[in-house]
């Protein structure tokens, strides 16, 4: 079990507490820790990283180690190399230790408001709220899997999994698989199921496939040379583009497994499928691969939020004194959402932070048990 929050004086005020020891929160933590700022980085995993160990066995980032380093530390190991899940979350704790980033891991914020004094309280289940002037919000990009209505639909006998607790092809039964969803994710499961099982998979918007490297530079160089990776202003509504290397598996390639490529699925009865053009499919598990999904509810501060309950910022500040974000999908930029873009994004956030960095300092920092 986690370790208890110390016995915390409600007097005491951080000045900046980082919600969140992914990639994000770490490249925050970097550059509050060469401001000197007094901050705390926490996270309810037990181990920095341990939400890319979650994933599933196979999992390979889509980007090169070149640009999955952070702040201050290049990833180790062949530069053009795409790293496993497992040995990215191994350098991500490396980095912590490296640059003795004041990481609190088990610890899990219920709710985040903001008082009449301007000052945040950060509410942890059976301890002391924590009080800080200034909150990161770093948490990730993929909080959650995104899981539709339709999953009700579905007979009990279906056997039903998400990209978060899918792990390999020999936790999914036999009899023939239903993958919703054509994205990264989508496509790598449903090649390794096909080795076992009889696979389908519903495809949704059009994805755009570039080759993994051209001329000698990453599709991702590519993509930051001509611009598309350029900082601009957040807009929630603007149209996304999903791009996916090559070293993806393309249709064809799945259609060559004995893959079944289908059209958008559109409603399920039973153990039944249909997708959109009216045919259908009769299944014994499906692998949810929709996205992700983030729950803002927890963050109490309705000013922070449109009314959808959608972040609003600009370029990761928010419209409320104190908050911030680090890690959002297009917060500034188009890679935003990526290891490559975290970094730029956290320099340009801290750099808004009003920190006290001042000695005779008025309160001291709160202190959470390792």
């Amino acid at each position: 079990m986690p370790k208890p929050v110390e016995a915390l004086p409600r007097s005491k005020v951080i000045d900046v507490v980082v919600i969140g020891a992914g990639q994000s929160g770490l490249a925050a933590g970097y550059y509050l820790k060469h401001a000197g700022a007094d901050f705390l980085i926490v996270d309810r995993e037990r181990r920095v990283g341990q939400m890319w160990r979650n994933r599933y066995d196979s999992l390979i980032l889509i980007t090169p180690r070149e640009l999955n380093g952070l702040p201050g530390m290049p990833m180790p190991g062949d530069p053009a190399g795409r790293p496993a899940a497992s040995e990215f979350a191994d350098y991500l704790e490396t980095y912590a230790k490296t640059f003795d980033l004041p990481v609190k891991y088990g610890v899990r914020v219920d709710r985040v408001t903001q008082t009449a004094d301007g000052f945040y309280t950060l509410v942890i289940p059976n301890n002391p709220i924590i009080r800080a002037r200034n909150v990161i919000l770093a948490f990730g990009t993929y909080p959650g899997a995104a899981l539709p209505p339709m999953r009700k639909d579905f007979s009990p006998k279906v056997a039903q999994f998400h990209t978060y607790n899918y792990a390999n092809p020999k936790n999914v039964p036999s009899g023939p698989v239903l993958v919703a969803g054509d994205g990264a994710a989508g496509r790598e499961i449903a090649a390794e199921l096909a080795a076992t099982h009889e696979v389908f998979i519903a495809s949704g918007r059009p994805r755009v496939v570039l080759p993994e490297r051209f001329l000698g530079k990453t599709m991702w160089w590519w993509l930051e040379k001509f611009g598309i990776y350029k900082v601009r202003k957040f807009k929630p509504n603007r149209p996304r583009i999903d791009f996916i290397p090559t070293s993806v598996p393309e249709k064809e390639a799945l259609v060559d497994l004995g893959v079944k490529w289908k059209p958008r699925l559109i409603s399920a009865s039973g153990n039944i499928v249909t997708f959109s053009d009216g045919s259908q499919a009769t299944i014994r598990s499906v692998v949810w691969a929709l996205g992700h999904l983030l729950d803002t509810r927890w963050i109490d501060i309705p000013a922070a939020k449109d009314p959808a309950g959608h972040f609003l910022m600009d370029q990761g500040v928010s419209p409320v004194p104190g908050l911030f974000f680090v890690g959002r999908p297009h917060q500034a930029s188009a890679s935003s959402g990526l290891i490559m873009g975290v970094g730029r994004d956290a320099e340009h956030v801290v750099g808004k932070i009003p920190l006290h960095i001042a000695s005779g300092r008025e309160t001291a920092p709160a202190v959470l048990a390792s």
